[in-house]
């Protein structure tokens, strides 16, 4: 007895301080991960790939790639009270296999991905004097299980559309539906309307983020460079960033950065023209989509769906209506709601994607198939006002293209071929 005392003092000794360690998120004076606020793949300019990771930790966590530990690199330092969480990331191996930071599995990027899911427009509408979305209400504000759906469709990419950042006001007094959501510019609203409903699906696959209009350096820009932009961190807030390609298989996803495209007049397309000539070079001899916020040829619901009217018109100038030929989809969201409209004359198909949780735009009830949008007439046409996603299944010589609901059931059906996108009820 007495020889085997010390024996077990010393492992009692040795589990409290592991547990200390645990604790404190802190072994061998690194971060193990406990203060880990979230962690995702990204994927940016040609096959670039990034693990980020945000951290309430005084250092960046590491990452274990393939069985190595490697160290992360800071991208933004706490800048409190606004921004007291410390950014990181590590690029990737376009090789790597297997990914785990602080224990959490990160799928790897696939070279072809043969499924894709896009999302957009996801955050919780708080906006003064009149727009309260109920954030409190799965069912009013349901980004959270559009996420578990998302996830449990088991996608290859992940594609944000852009808008994360909605509660821009406080909740007034009084209003059961979003009492107590934090509100404004800072890590407690992003955290509440992106990062922890994402949470079922940051791991599930790497994530392409686009930029939108609530992400401008007037509202959520700050945010939207610390956590999510691609490419190396600026000096300073910009308004304006270039394209560029990412590649995906024998595919180009082209991402172009249309925060700042004004949807009324004045319109601005001056800095948008060298950048819509900047496409064909872009694309080379590869198939393409488009990837922008503001849709080139949406639909937004105007007298409660009684009628429409087609935007962006900064972009249709910018652009002249015409893009190289070898586009074969504008995929958009910043309209909250489903849209699958297709054209003639040979036009890439529009797709919004804007129904991610935020306020849903009205239903629109007017007749779309035959009207003409932006000089090209509309002939196929699928628009529904319900919160939900798009799921893409490569097929051979295009896409099945599903429109979901928040659970992950088609709505409807979309073969996705050359530059046709006609809809079918599921």
């Amino acid at each position: 007895m007495s020889r085997r005392l010390p024996i077990t003092l010393a492992l009692l000794v040795a589990c409290f301080a592991a547990a200390a360690a645990a604790a404190t998120g802190s072994v061998g004076g690194r971060s193990a991960g406990n203060a880990l606020e979230a962690g995702w793949v990204e994927l940016g300019p040609g096959r670039t790939a990034l693990v980020r990771a945000i951290t309430e930790a005084g250092v960046c966590p590491d990452v274990r790639v393939d069985g190595v530990d490697k160290a992360m690199n800071e991208r933004a330092a706490p800048t409190p009270p606004d921004y007291a969480v410390l950014t990181c990331q590590k690029s990737l191996n376009p090789q790597a296999e297997r990914i785990k930071l602080a224990g959490r599995r990160l799928r790897p990027p696939q070279r072809r991905p043969q499924r894709i899911a896009v999302v957009g427009d996801t955050g919780c509408r708080l906006a003064a004097p009149t727009h309260f979305q109920a954030c409190n209400d799965p069912a009013q504000w349901p980004f959270e299980q559009v996420a578990e759906s998302v996830a449990g469709w088991r996608p290859q990419l992940i594609v944000h559309v852009g808008d994360y950042l909605y509660r821009e006001d406080p909740c007034p007094a009084g209003i059961a539906g979003c009492a107590g959501s934090p509100y404004g510019y800072n890590w407690p609203t992003w955290d509440a309307d992106f990062f922890t409903p994402a949470a079922p699906a940051l791991g599930a696959a790497p994530w392409l983020f686009l930029r939108g209009n609530h992400e401008l350096c007037s509202r959520g820009g700050v945010g939207w460079f610390r956590f999510l932009d691609p490419r190396p961190m600026p000096s300073s807030c910009q308004d304006i960033t270039d394209p560029y390609a990412v590649g995906v298989g024998r595919m180009r996803l082209l991402v172009l950065d249309s925060s700042n495209a004004s949807d009324f007049a004045p319109f601005n397309p001056a800095p948008y023209v060298s950048q819509f000539a900047a496409l064909d070079e872009m694309v080379g001899s590869r198939r393409a989509w488009l990837l922008t916020h503001r849709p080139l040829w949406g639909l937004a619901a105007t007298m409660m769906g009684a009628s429409f009217a087609v935007t962006n018109e900064t972009l249709e100038l910018a652009s002249s209506n015409s893009l190289p030929g070898r586009v074969r989809l504008v995929l958009s969201g910043h309209l909250h709601a489903a849209e699958v409209l297709g054209f003639a004359g040979g036009r890439a198909p529009q797709l919004v994607a804007g129904n991610g949780g935020t306020q849903l735009d009205a239903q629109i009830t007017a007749p779309i198939v035959g009207t003409i949008a932006a000089g090209a007439m509309i002939v196929d046409a699928e628009y529904e006002s319900q919160f939900g996603f798009f799921t893409f299944a490569r097929r051979p010589g295009g896409w099945a293209v599903r429109v979901r609901d928040v659970d992950g059931n088609v709505i409807s059906r979309c073969p996705l071929v050359d530059k046709s996108a006609a809809c079918e009820p599921a």
